[in-house]
């Protein structure tokens, strides 16, 4: 069965697209590259069969350039490249299609995204969650385990390390219950998606190092709490005898010995008694 072409006008939108009338009625629209190279013109007869060809080399030229749009923002893999087609109601057959000359052109490749994003995603996430999120964007979980395998214990750890050490210092800033602070590193490195042995590690050194931590607090604190009060007269006797040799005002000298003791850590209300005391005797 054939038809007569009796008009086609170039859209007022895409002037590389034009509008195809057949028998005075519209029938479609397709790329003016495809009335050039189809010799479509006013007055021609056209096979049905002819004209389905055409349409479905349009579908296939518009889904293509879609493809090409896509990528073009960013790096895309197979599945979802062929889901947005999908979603544009591009048939399956054009989809595959498109989907074949992306591949043989090199503009979509698996391996190769999933290389990038692992070289990427490696530098603050563990195997197990860059696996679940590249499963989510379709990658057969062969080439995964293929890429996967290359990243190491040993690469793996030390990115841990960084990042359990990066979270313990914001955690003590409002934690000081020991337990609670190594399970928040715990679930924090868990979430990052790093196995147990990797988060037992990390744990090992952050537990070191929480041990140096209070080490040092407890060396800066004021001394609250004085166990044995002859320590701190010990300690007022010695720098009282010193003073004593260059200054003979007692006023001089009960604040020139208050501000060293204060220097050294002693609370005032320790001090003041023990001076007292002192500059009675």
């Amino acid at each position: 069965m054939k038809k007569v072409i009796t008009k086609i006008e170039m859209q007022k939108k895409d002037k590389n697209r034009v509008n195809v009338f057949l028998n005075e009625e519209f029938a479609f629209a397709c790329s003016t590259e495809l009335i050039y190279y189809h010799s479509l013109e006013k007055g021609r007869e056209i096979d049905i069969d002819v004209l389905k060809d055409i349409i479905e080399e349009d579908n296939y030229i518009k889904a293509k350039n879609s493809a090409l749009r896509l990528i073009e923002k960013s790096y895309k893999t197979e599945s979802e490249v062929f889901a947005k087609l999908t979603k544009l109601e591009y048939n399956s057959k054009t989809s595959s299609r498109v989907m074949e000359f992306l591949k043989e052109y090199g503009f979509v490749d698996d391996i190769r995204y999933t290389e990038m994003f692992i070289r990427e995603k490696i530098k603050s996430c563990g195997k197990n969650k860059i696996e679940y999120m590249l499963i989510k964007k379709g990658i057969p979980e062969e080439i995964i385990k293929e890429v996967l395998d290359k990243v190491t214990y040993d690469s793996q750890l030390e990115i841990a390390e960084k990042l359990g050490e990066k979270k313990y210092y914001v955690i003590i800033k409002s934690e000081e219950d020991d337990k609670k602070i190594y399970n928040k590193i715990s679930n924090y490195l868990l979430s990052r998606g790093y196995d147990y042995s990797i988060i037992n590690s990390v744990l090992r050194k952050i537990i070191q190092l929480h041990e140096v931590t209070k080490l040092q607090k407890k060396e800066m604190m004021p001394k609250d709490n004085i166990d044995d009060i002859e320590e701190l007269k010990n300690i007022a006797m010695k720098r009282y005898n010193i003073i004593i040799k260059s200054e003979k005002d007692s006023v001089k000298i009960y604040r020139k010995l208050g501000q060293y003791l204060l220097r050294r850590g002693y609370k005032w209300e320790e001090i003041k008694r023990v001076l007292n005391e002192l500059m009675e005797d």
